[in-house]
């Protein structure tokens, strides 16, 4: 299933995701849910599901945080018109 926009993901089980588009690195990329607590962000840095991004096994859900001309692959691939 590619991924529609960029999102954080909130549960999930065994979700891994091929982000090869955004680095060049062939691996999949495993990814955990956010948990409550300040200091998540250092036990787990790649809770983001980023658009265009492939998801190879699980399941889960996620929260949208941008959609269009405001996701990462909007930005880093895409070039405005004139």
């Amino acid at each position: 299933m590619r991924i529609p926009a960029d999102c954080v993901l909130i549960e999930g089980q065994d979700v891994t995701a091929d982000e090869t588009i955004y680095n060049e690195a062939r691996e999949l990329v495993n990814k955990k849910e956010v948990s409550k607590g300040e200091e998540h962000h250092r036990d787990n840095p790649d809770c983001f599901l980023l658009a265009n991004s492939l998801i190879m096994t699980g399941s889960g859900r996620a929260v949208v945080c941008a959609v269009g001309q405001h996701t990462r692959y909007s930005q880093e691939f895409e070039t405005e018109e004139i």
